[in-house]
């Protein structure tokens, strides 16, 4: 194989071993699916693309997933109190990105998931919320 061929398989791989390490660390992850061309989310806990949890019960893991393989998410944004308790993997024109709110306290924090049409290269912000009550 060649070199080109081997580094998506281990950006695949270190996607997958990230939620392992997520759980372990003491929650519940959530999915959470995006129509990037509405910007219309499903999931999370709320169904809508949101996440309310209690803080400081552990660490938890939101995986957002395009539903329109034409579309990559280009970076992901954090804003509002508590958002130094979030990061992210992925993105870089991925369709899948994982989110880590390390639960360390109250918070209140939009994150917006930003896409890019990869046609067109129009981006925009997809905007739901973190809540650590």
């Amino acid at each position: 194989m060649r070199r080109s061929e081997f580094v998506p398989l281990f950006l695949l791989l270190a996607m997958l071993a990230q939620p392992v390490l997520a759980q372990g660390a003491g929650g519940n992850d959530f999915k959470v699916e995006l129509d990037p061309a509405t910007c219309t989310f499903s999931g999370g806990s709320d169904g809508a693309g949101n996440v309310d949890v209690t803080s400081n019960t552990g660490s938890k893991k939101i995986q957002v997933r395009l539903t329109d393989q034409g579309y990559g998410i280009a970076d992901v944004t954090f804003s509002g109190e508590g958002q130094d308790q979030m990061s992210f993997s992925g993105g870089g024109q991925s369709h899948v990105v994982n989110i880590f709110n390390r639960n360390t306290g109250p918070a209140d924090v939009k994150y917006s998931v930003i896409v890019e049409n990869q046609a067109t290269g129009e981006t925009r912000d997809c905007d739901p919320r973190i809540i650590n009550r």
